[in-house]
Order: structure tokens, then sequence, then C-alpha cells
């Protein structure tokens, strides 16, 4: 995992063309908060970003998620919110994965969590289990985010 603010984007862009492109792609609409949802498609096949607005969940009622094939970048324009982090469960292969999607939920415990905010990101690699959009607090917040998804080649 990486957590960071996009200002220190040169840290990160000479590791690989697609990071490159997708933290590029955020540092270029870093302050737009008010920019359309949507999806953005910056390398076809390789590097897309998608704009949301979502309100915080209560961490009780939302599930761990792994990638296999893609490493999840996400920068918050508005808002803050929690991501809960947890270790790789050993039976992870027999939970349902949606191929397309390239997500696994499952139920876990979480062992650690950061909370982000306006101007912060954090990547997280494949097979690193994440619960973001948790709420930072007692109530649910607006967050508005930008989540890019980098294929990454190669195994756990």
């Amino acid at each position: 995992m990486i957590l960071d603010q996009i200002i220190h984007l040169n840290r990160y862009i000479s590791a690989d063309d697609g990071i490159k492109a997708a933290l590029k792609f955020i540092y270029s609409h870093k302050d737009e908060a008010e920019m359309p949802d949507g999806k953005y498609e910056i390398i076809k096949d390789q590097v897309t970003a998608f704009v949301v607005s979502k309100d915080t969940v209560n961490q009780s009622s939302a599930e761990m998620e792994i990638h296999k094939k893609f490493m999840d970048i996400h920068y918050v324009l508005k808002g803050k919110e929690m991501c809960c982090l947890a270790d790789l469960p050993q039976d992870i292969e027999s939970c349902s994965y949606d191929e397309e999607a390239d997500i696994t939920f499952f139920p876990g415990k979480s062992t650690d969590s950061i909370t982000i905010g306006r101007g912060d990101f954090y990547a997280v690699w494949p097979y690193e289990p994440h619960k973001p959009l948790c709420n930072p607090g007692e109530k649910s917040e607006f967050v508005k985010k930008i989540i890019c998804k980098v294929k990454i080649d190669g195994d756990k």
C-alpha cells in the first residue's frame, strides 16, 4: 500500500507507465471538486479512472475487497473517508470472483485503517484487502473521489 499526498507524485511516476499515467491524470484534476462523475479512459484496457460521489458507510456494513489484475489508486477531491485494511485470507481463492469487474468481496476483520481527505491518495496492489468509503467518524460523510484502475502484470 502507498499513502501520500498527490503533490508528491514525482516519487512514484518512474515506477510503472500505468501508475505514471494514473497519477498524472489525478494531478491534472486534483482541484476539480465539481468534475462530473463517470468513467475516463486513460490508456485503453490498461488505465481507467472513475469519478464517483458517494456517502461513506459504517465499516460493519461493508465487506473487504481485493482485485487480482488491477491496482486501485483512490484520490479524494472532496470530503473524508476511512479505508480499513486486513490480512489476505489463506482461503481467498475459494471466495467468489467477478472477473469482469476484477473484484472479490469477502467478510474480514480489519487489522488497521487509514483516514484520507482532500488532496490525499492511497494505492492498493492486487491481492491487498481493503474496505474503502467507511465513515471517518461517527457519521456518514459525502465523498467525491477519483479511483484509477491500473493493470498490473504478475501474480500475488
